[in-house]
């Protein structure tokens, strides 16, 4: 890349309003379905400096999130010329990105405050060493910092975690959206309530909601089908399908990452095959081999297959918690889960297989268990929770979430009928606990039934 480009990513600096025609920005504001990424731009704070990581998976909305903070910095009247978006598909190393980021900095004003956004600079190998060269030499330290990228798998392989040169900066985690946040693209705003505040809802409770909010249903059957890639709603709502082509999109931006990182693009498709087989179901490192039938590969290179894809907040691996200790067992068997309903339906598409609702719906639930926590180092290996357990005798809960210094379990019985002995495992052991149904409403001493549309529509 020369310098000279900056200017055609950049048109802001010779006309401010040319923000206002960026095809991200125009596609954001012609779409039928719009979801404002409000929770992302409330954790940055523009008026300090800091260095900031937003992660997610590709195709989520990273660029189209920049693009709207530009255009809202531009109105607010920061000098354009302060405001860098920098991307980084054409570059040819680090050097090159550092060389470009020195001539744009000493084209600023003496104090060198600046706007700078780099999106996917993941994928400028050893892209840590030039940042920590740039803040350590004075060019960007004064600077608020945005960096985008879809993996923390190269966070896994480097050794500088750019410690102490963050100023203000956090890392943020942007996952395909919750059922509540969908809703707010359709100007929907529901007050949620935290996970405990559902065991002491009273059967009243409970039907009052369910009443109130029952217009949420066909809100979430387009959930169902589309998941919180908010490309992806759009699609559905102006087509009633998912494109084939979108499938296809989806498998080759996995497929490239597999093998920019691994040098293993075949294996990993042939794994994604396979996985519909295992989704919601415990295994073993040791025994996951027989799981996918004459996938002709040790259990320690499956092992770090499923974790790359966890590092590239595709997949999700749930692991064993120690009750009585209160501690995650990593040699316990463990289970996976893809982080959303677009992904499934790309592996369903890959393989031919259709995974049942019960291990639909104990996706969905896992996705809103899951807190957009500041640690993403570990991608989607939830080491943090949230877990799931089983017992020798062979009782086994879903999930078991950490809140408020205890432990929730949460069931999933996606079923028309719920009996005692459905839940029979939860009251013994933890005396309170959700059962998430398919559309029982029910309260059984500490038992809290609730439907799984009523219960991501709340869910804090």
């Amino acid at each position: 890349m020369k310098f000279e480009d900056l200017y055609d990513v950049n048109p802001w600096w010779l006309d401010p309003d040319s923000i206002k025609t960026d095809k991200h920005v125009i596609m954001y504001e012609t779409k039928k379905y719009r979801y404002h990424p409000s929770r992302i731009l409330e954790q940055v704070k523009f008026d300090e400096p800091g260095l900031y990581t937003l992660r997610g998976p590709r195709q989520i909305g990273k660029t189209t999130t920049i693009k709207l903070i530009i255009k809202k910095l531009i109105t607010e009247g920061i000098n354009p010329r302060k405001i860098l978006y920098f991307p980084c598909d054409n570059v040819k190393d680090r050097f090159e990105f550092t060389e470009l980021m020195i001539r744009y900095v000493k084209t600023l004003p003496e104090s060198k405050e600046a706007f700078i956004f780099v999106d996917e600079i993941t994928v400028i190998p050893e892209w840590q060493l030039a940042i920590k060269y740039l803040i350590d030499n004075g060019f960007i330290d004064k600077s608020v910092i945005l960096l985008t990228g879809s993996s923390a798998y190269d966070l896994k392989i480097s050794s500088e975690k750019l410690p102490g040169r963050r100023g203000s900066g956090r890392d943020i985690i942007y996952l395909p959206l919750s059922f509540n946040e969908f809703l707010k693209g359709f100007q929907i705003d529901i007050k949620r309530i935290s996970l405990t505040d559902f065991l002491n809802l009273s059967m009243e409770d409970l039907k009052n909601f369910e009443t109130k909010l029952s217009f949420l249903k066909r809100y979430f059957d387009i959930y169902w089908n589309t998941g919180g890639f908010p490309f992806a709603v759009n699609e559905f709502l102006e087509n009633g399908v998912l494109k084939n082509e979108t499938f296809i999109i989806i498998t080759d931006l996995i497929l490239g990452d597999a093998e920019k990182y691994l040098k293993a693009r075949l294996r990993i498709r042939e794994l994604l095959t396979k996985l519909p087989r295992i989704i919601g179901q415990r295994f073993s490192w040791n025994r996951i081999v027989n799981f996918l039938e004459n996938f002709a590969e040790s259990p320690l290179t499956v092992k770090n297959y499923i974790e790359f894809l966890s590092y590239i907040y595709t997949f999700a691996v749930v692991y064993f918690v120690d009750i009585s200790k209160r501690t995650m067992r990593p040699k316990k068997q463990k289970k996976v889960y893809p982080i959303d309903m677009l992904i499934l339906k790309t592996l369903e598409k890959l393989s031919d297989v259709r995974v049942e609702h019960g291990h639909i719906a104990e996706m969905i639930v896992l996705r809103h268990l899951i807190e957009d926590s500041e640690d993403v180092e570990d991608g989607l290996n939830l080491y943090m929770g949230p877990f799931y357990w089983y017992s020798n005798k062979g009782n086994e809960i879903d999930f078991i979430a950490e809140r408020e210094n205890r432990l929730v379990p949460v069931e999933v019985k996606y079923q028309n009928r719920i009996a005692k002995s459905d839940y029979f495992g939860v009251k013994k052991v933890f005396g309170q606990g959700i059962i998430v149904t398919k559309d029982t409403v029910f309260k059984d001493q500490g038992i809290t039934g609730v439907p799984l549309w009523l219960f991501i529509a709340l869910v804090e």
